[in-house]
């Protein structure tokens, strides 16, 4: 897919990866949309990324504040050609100190965010039979750390519903690509880890232009799943 003039919508888009991602799309001449709930932020990430990037105020967990986004994105710039899902919320914490109400928000965010906003495009991409659904998901899903039996229980979840969408909608047209970034200087890590590990860890923008590279492959190429780390590996 070339990019130029398309629309795309990156959620959790007003600081590290998400914003990184709006960025690169910028660079390739994509109309972009950014959402997350904290709007004041958010408008302060779009006006630094430029005029062709547009703030959304959006809850992902939120069914009706997704498919206003949606219907609002499509009157402004028409259908959504690539959503990338990037929205996320974490906790690290033991499983026995890890309370419901952390995992009703993780699962939430994490999990019920993505299925929803891809809920609201998807079926365009279908009849259209063109689109890129972009999963931004964690090396969680795919190895065990301390301390994460709930953030990687969503990722895992993440990862299955993505894989099994793509096995649906493979022959349609529409591409699903799943994302696993490592060690990302972002500001999930605490202060302290990024003090110790910082210089060792990827940039957002290594993951961006990733994405970026997956969504300008060949049409007749999908793909599937991108596993990034550090060269010198996990931290």
């Amino acid at each position: 897919m070339q990019l130029q003039g398309k629309t795309v919508w990156v959620t959790g888009g007003r600081s590290g990866i998400g914003k990184a991602i709006a960025s690169t799309f910028v660079r390739e001449g994509a109309r972009v949309f950014v959402s997350a709930r904290a709007s004041d932020e958010l408008t302060a990430a779009a006006a630094d990324l430029g005029p062709e990037v547009t703030p959304l105020p959006c809850d992902v967990t939120d069914r009706q504040e997704v498919q206003e986004a949606a219907r609002a994105i499509s009157r402004a710039a028409g259908p959504v050609d690539v959503l990338v899902n990037n929205a996320g919320a974490s906790v690290f914490k033991s499983f026995v100190d890890s309370t419901p109400e952390e995992f009703d928000q993780l699962m939430a965010t994490n999990l019920r965010g993505p299925f929803l906003c891809t809920q609201a495009v998807l079926p365009g991409m279908l009849e259209r039979e063109s689109g890129i659904v972009v999963m931004i998901n964690s090396m969680a899903a795919r190895q065990v750390f301390p301390d994460s039996s709930v953030y990687a229980a969503t990722k895992g979840g993440l990862k299955m519903m993505t894989d099994c969408l793509r096995s649906e909608v493979r022959r349609s047209g529409v591409r699903i690509v799943s994302v696993y970034p490592g060690a990302t200087r972002t500001e999930i890590w605490p202060e302290r880890v990024l003090e110790k590990h910082g210089h060792k860890m990827m940039g957002p923008e290594d993951v961006a232009q990733a994405v970026v590279n997956a969504c300008t492959a060949p049409p007749h190429v999908m793909i599937e799943d991108i596993v990034m780390q550090p060269i010198g590996g996990g931290i």
